[in-house]
C-alpha cells in the first residue's frame, strides 16, 4: 500500500490539506482516530456557535417585545436545542465525507504513528497496518490542559467542551478560565438561566485581547449578571453530596467560596503529540510542546510537516486550514509559503467580539506612534434598528505613515465587520482607505468607515 502523502488527523487542518492534495494529483490517505471534522466540528467551533446562535436569540428577545413583536420566552426545550445542534454537527460531518470521496481522498479509521520518514503506522480496530507514503502531514490538534489539582471526573467537573454535551441546564456553575471558550460558554449559559461565576488569574477576560475591548465587555458581562472574578484563583474544590463548594483566592488574599452545580475547566491547550511519532525521528518541539515549523510548514525532518494546533498559538481553526492548504500546495511542488500578514480572531460571547492586526498596546510595544479612531454602535442607524447599540470600532493606524495597524471590533455583526480590516491589513493599506470607500446605508459596515474617519476626528454621526 503506497500514497503520494498521507495526512493524520481529519480536523480544519487535515481534511482541507487532504482535499488540497487530491486536488493538485496527490494519491492522499487521511487517518482519523475519532470523527471527522475533529475537536473544531465535533466539539468545539461548529457546536459551541450552534448554542450560542440560540442563546444570542433568546437574549434578542426583550428587544423584540420592545419593537411591538409578540415573541415571549416561553422556555427553553434544551433537550430539543441539543438535537438540532447535534444534527447541524452531523450534517457537516457527512459533508466533509462527500467532499472526500468526490476529489478521491481516502478515509481510514483508526491511529496514526510515524515509524520512519515515510512509513506511517495505523492501528485500527482490527489491525495495525504499515503504509509507505513520500509526504506525511501532522494535524492532531490540541487538547485541554489540565489543572493539577483539579481533575474532571464527567459528573461535576468537566472541560470547558463537556458542556456542549450537557442534557440539561445546571442551575449553576463556576468556571476556571476567562478566555474565548471559558466566557462563550459563560454567555450561553447564563442567558440558559444557569447563575454563573467566571475566576481568572490573570486582571483581564480574554487575556491577550485589546485592554479597551477587554474592559467594555466585562462591563456588559456583569450587566448580564454574571459575576467575574478577576487576578483570582481556584484553590481547593470540595465534593459535598449535590453539589461542589470551591474555595477562590482573591486579589487581596482571602478565601471566599462559592457553591456551585458544575464546575468547568477552560485554562488553555497543549498540542497532540504523544505517541505520534517513534522516538527515533528527530522532530524539533519547542519549550511549550509545540511542533517547530519553517515557512514552508516543515518540520526539522524533511517530508513530514506539521500544521495547525501542533504548531502553537494562536489556536485557531482557520489558522489550521489555510496551514494545511499550504503544505498540501508544497508537497504538489509549487512555491507556496505559510506567511500571513493579518490573522483574525472572532469570540462569540454576548455582544460578539473581532479583531485583527495589532492592540493598542501591542502597536505601543512595538514602537509605534499610533493614533486612534472609534464608533459606538450607539450612534449607528442600522444598530439601532436591529436593536443593538451596545458596541463600538476601534481602528489604530501609524500616525507617521497612516498604515492601519489593526482593528477591533464588539457588537453585533463583528465576525462580520473584521473582514473589512483582515483584506486592508492583507493589502498594507492605509486606513483612509477604509474611510473614503463609499460603504452602504443603512449597514453595520458604516462603523467601519466612520471609525476610520475618526483616525482624523472627521467622523460625521459623532462628535469628535
Amino acid at each position: 500500500m503506497k500514497y503520494d502523502a498521507i495526512v493524520i488527523g481529519a480536523g480544519p487542518g487535515g481534511y482541507p490539506a487532504a482535499i488540497r492534495l487530491a486536488q493538485l494529483g496527490k494519491k492522499t490517505l487521511i487517518v482519523e482516530k475519532n470523527a471527522v471534522g475533529g475537536v473544531c466540528l465535533n466539539r468545539g467551533c461548529i457546536p459551541t456557535k450552534a448554542l450560542a446562535h440560540a442563546a444570542e436569540v433568546r437574549h434578542s428577545l426583550a428587544n423584540y417585545q420592545r419593537m411591538g413583536l409578540g415573541f415571549k420566552d416561553s422556555g427553553l426545550d434544551f433537550p430539543k436545542l441539543q438535537r438540532w445542534k447535534n444534527a447541524t454537527v452531523t450534517r457537516l460531518v457527512k459533508g466533509i465525507e462527500f467532499l472526500f470521496k468526490s476529489n478521491g481522498v481516502e478515509l481510514m479509521t483508526g491511529i496514526g504513528r510515524i515509524v520512519e520518514p515515510e512509513v506511517v503506522e495505523v492501528r485500527t480496530k482490527d489491525e495495525s497496518i504499515r503504509i509507505q507514503t513520500d509526504s506525511i502531514i501532522l494535524a492532531t490538534g490540541s487538547t485541554p490542559v489540565p489543572l493539577p489539582h483539579i481533575k474532571p471526573d464527567n459528573k461535576a467537573i468537566f472541560y470547558a467542551e463537556d458542556a456542549l454535551f450537557f442534557t440539561e441546564i445546571p442551575s449553576s456553575m463556576l468556571i476556571v478560565g476567562a478566555g474565548a471558550t471559558g466566557m462563550e460558554m459563560a454567555t450561553i449559559y447564563n442567558t440558559f438561566g444557569a447563575k454563573l461565576t467566571v475566576v481568572e488569574i490573570m486582571k483581564q477576560i480574554q487575556p491577550g485581547l485589546d485592554a479597551e475591548l477587554a474592559e467594555n465587555l466585562a462591563k456588559l458581562i456583569k450587566k448580564q449578571s454574571i459575576e467575574l472574578m478577576l487576578s483570582s484563583k481556584v484553590t481547593e474544590v470540595e465534593k459535598l453530596p449535590d453539589t461542589l463548594k470551591v474555595s477562590i483566592q482573591t486579589p487581596d488574599g482571602k478565601i471566599e467560596t462559592r457553591e456551585v452545580e458544575k464546575l468547568l475547566l477552560s485554562v488553555g491547550r497543549k498540542a497532540v503529540t504523544e505517541e505520534l511519532w517513534d522516538k527515533a525521528l528527530a522532530i524539533d518541539i519547542d519549550m511549550k510542546g509545540f511542533i517547530k515549523v519553517n515557512e514552508k510548514l516543515e518540520t526539522s525532518v524533511p517530508g513530514i510537516y506539521a500544521i495547525g494546533d501542533l504548531t502553537g498559538p494562536p489556536l485557531l481553526a482557520h489558522r489550521a486550514s489555510k496551514q494545511g492548504i499550504i503544505a498540501a500546495e508544497v508537497i504538489a511542488g509549487k512555491k507556496s509559503i505559510y506567511a500571513p500578514k493579518a490573522m483574525p480572531s472572532c469570540i462569540y460571547t454576548i455582544p460578539n467580539l473581532a479583531s485583527v492586526g495589532l492592540s493598542e498596546q501591542q502597536a505601543i510595544e512595538a514602537g509605534y506612534k499610533i493614533e486612534i479612531g472609534r464608533f459606538p454602535y450607539s450612534a449607528l442607524g442600522r444598530a439601532a434598528t436591529l436593536g443593538e447599540r451596545d458596541g463600538f470600532v476601534k481602528i489604530i493606524a501609524n500616525k507617521q505613515s497612516g498604515k492601519l495597524l489593526g482593528m477591533q471590533v464588539m457588537g453585533v455583526g463583528a465576525d462580520t465587520l473584521i473582514g473589512e480590516a483582515l483584506i486592508a491589513l492583507e493589502l498594507k493599506t492605509s486606513f483612509e482607505t477604509l474611510a473614503t470607500a463609499v460603504h452602504p446605508h443603512p449597514t453595520l459596515l458604516e462603523a467601519v468607515m466612520e471609525a476610520a474617519e475618526n483616525v482624523k476626528k472627521r467622523a460625521i454621526h459623532i462628535k469628535n
